[in-house]
């Protein structure tokens, strides 16, 4: 577990560009991704929290990784104990690229917070954007989006609709430890509207998924399954060891979501669901 000490201070991120060889982007893209080699080398040190990995607009072979950690700490640590793992994932992907350049270490600024939520913030350049949509960022929730995230699942008829009141009390002092993401669209005239949302209860080394939906526009496109993938990074920085959740049967859409996603099923709960009575399917995720 993180010393508490650590989990106060800002969060530490490294951001490095990488000049790709044009034969060999598709290789690259599944060496950085976030499910790639580096991430899983990353997981064996205590305090990593997630990778961005994102594309240049304009030039597709230039792209940068965003290395988020808890503390500067936990990543010399990380380094002091996996230097011969990390130099040999080094040589490995070195034929990848025609150049890589450090851009820099920075420390997120005023990451205090009351709340237990989990934070997922990077600091992503805004002419640059997320490799898996390219028109959305995932970044933590915060109070202040609670207006648009109850408007939104307002306007989706099949996401289980809570009172707004709840939504407030996830970020209540003394709240169940949660995850809460929200995926952000970019507008061209620097206007961001929250365009999907997820939230999942931490327990133990458990994570029950207690709701997800997509903007109706943005559907179709990706966006829910890069949702459920930063939310298995968020889980595993937990030390979560299964996503769970329970989804309507007729709920067709969700279902092939999930299965897409590696879900499988587990159980299933009789009449679980009211208005109308519908059974639940459990679905479960190992990380």
């Amino acid at each position: 577990m993180i010393a508490k000490r650590e989990k106060k201070s800002s969060l530490f991120v490294i951001v490095w560009e990488f000049r790709v060889r044009s034969n060999r982007r598709a290789a690259f893209e599944k060496a950085y991704s976030p499910d790639g080699v580096w991430t899983k080398l990353f997981r064996a040190g205590e305090g990593y929290l997630r990778t961005e990995l994102i594309r240049d607009c304009k030039e597709p072979q230039r792209y940068l990784t965003v290395d988020v950690w808890q503390s500067r700490q936990a990543y010399e640590r990380f380094k002091k104990q996996n230097r011969a793992k990390y130099e040999a994932v080094d040589k490995e992907c070195d034929s990848l690229t025609q150049s890589e350049k450090l851009i820099g270490e920075f420390q997120s600024v005023g990451q205090a917070r009351a709340s237990q939520s989990e934070v997922m913030e990077s600091p992503i350049p805004p002419a640059l954007v997320s490799d898996k949509s390219p028109a959305a960022l995932i970044r933590a929730a915060t109070s202040e989006d609670v207006a648009a995230i109850f408007a939104l699942e307002r306007s989706i008829s099949s996401a289980a609709h809570w009172p707004e009141t709840t939504y407030r009390s996830v970020f209540d002092p003394g709240s169940p430890r949660r995850i809460a993401l929200v995926a952000v669209h970019e507008h061209r005239q620097t206007h961001r509207a929250i365009c999907g949302f997820v939230l999942a209860r931490s327990v133990g080394g458990d994570c029950e998924l207690e709701n997800i939906f997509v903007a109706p526009q943005n559907q179709h496109g990706g966006l829910g399954s890069q949702l459920l993938q930063s939310l298995a990074t968020a889980a595993r920085s937990h030390n979560a060891s299964r996503i769970f959740l329970e989804v309507r049967e007729s709920n067709a859409a969700a279902h092939a979501l999930y299965k897409k996603c590696g879900f499988a099923i587990i159980g299933r709960r009789p009449a679980y669901y009211t208005d109308p009575t519908e059974d639940a399917v459990l679905y479960a995720l190992q990380l």
